[in-house]
């Protein structure tokens, strides 16, 4: 009788602190939108309206954002060990990313990582059920799916239901919006995902689309292929450190690496240089994975190669609910293709 009555006052403490942190971060949003109603009366005065260079707009962008993003703590740690300031870098359609959204992810972020209401431990024990951790940047997150699955994640794990004898896939979803690389390495190296790691029965990757739009970004107006080239050399580095990292706290887990396509195909249907900056991101991305054993790359670049399947989200950068689906298809393909195994239980798929 003590423990239940213990286990019912864990669970309404639970409750009362969210509660609490939902009227604590409600409050936060009233008081950012007063904030922002009062800045954009100042800066409508005719005193103060003035017309910017187009660097100096990509500033006042900038510090915009970063006042009114609130910064996750896995976003605090990196930021800490890196000495940055800056907010993630996602594109520049993203810069405009609303209260409401912060508002909404903060409070998901809470509840997957406080009240998690199986350990990864319990779920690697039971042969019934799969442990899967997603990890990376927007694509991960699902960021444009209309149909709110979480993109290509939610798709796979009701594949895995469907076509294994796997009864419960239980999703741990840790992407994040704008995270590049050295800000995934960095949460790894200081140990951040450790549990996960050495529980987890199948891994997905999706990284550097965010540090290649770190290039776009910081020369706009004067891009050139060698500054993409000399960011590859160092992203080449960091990808490995990861797989490595990974590798070390589970030897034999099935490591998807999910590739890059080219988001601005959809403005124009021309083969563009950029599209080759892309190939060579992706051969570098498949090369630095088949150095692991039982990592498979999934090549994703041809389908977003055009705009005719009207796959992108409206934000003309992220798949649609659509272009997740045709991604989770070719990411279970490439899964029989590479014949993943589960050491526990052998082959995830079976032709």
């Amino acid at each position: 009788m003590y423990l239940i009555s213990t286990m019912e006052g864990v669970i309404i403490l639970k409750r009362i602190t969210i509660l609490f942190l939902c009227c604590s971060i409600l409050l936060l949003v009233l008081l950012g939108c007063v904030k922002v109603v009062k800045e954009q009366h100042t800066n409508d005065l005719p005193t103060q309206v003035a017309i910017a260079k187009p660097e100096e707009q990509t500033i006042a962008i900038e510090k915009k954002t970063e006042a009114s993003n609130e910064e996750s703590s896995e976003e605090q740690i990196v930021k800490q060990s890196e000495g940055q300031t800056d907010a993630p870098i996602e594109t520049p359609l993203e810069e405009g990313l609303s209260l409401t959204t912060t508002f909404h992810e903060t409070i998901e972020d809470f509840i997957l990582e406080e009240i998690q209401m199986t350990a990864p431990e319990e779920i690697k024990e039971d042969s019934s059920k799969l442990y899967y951790l997603a990890l990376g940047d927007s694509l991960t997150k699902g960021v444009g799916d209309e149909e709110r699955k979480s993109g290509y994640t939610k798709r796979l794990e009701e594949k895995l239901e469907q076509w294994t004898d796997i009864s419960d896939v239980v999703l741990d979803n840790r992407g994040k919006r704008g995270r590049r690389s050295d800000q995934l390495l960095t949460l790894l190296k200081k140990g951040h995902y450790d549990y996960e790691l050495k529980n987890a029965e199948l891994i997905t990757i999706t990284i550097g689309g965010n540090d290649i739009m770190k290039v776009v970004k910081k020369d706009l107006f004067e891009l050139k292929r060698e500054y993409f080239d000399e960011e590859l050399v160092d992203f080449e580095k960091r990808y490995n450190q990861i797989l490595k990292k990974i590798r070390s706290e589970n030897p034999n887990v099935p490591i998807l690496v999910i590739g890059l396509y080219n988001p601005f195909s959809v403005i124009t249907d021309e083969i563009t240089e950029f599209e080759s900056i892309i190939t060579d991101w992706n051969n570098t991305i498949e090369a630095t994975s088949n150095k692991y054993e039982n990592a498979c790359f999934v090549d994703i670049q041809d389908l977003f190669d055009e705009n005719a399947n009207l796959v992108y989200h409206t934000d003309f950068f992220h798949p649609n609910g659509y272009g997740y689906t045709i991604m989770t298809e070719r990411i279970v393909s490439m899964m029989k293709a590479c014949h993943m195994e589960d050491p526990e239980t052998g082959l995830i798929f079976t032709e």
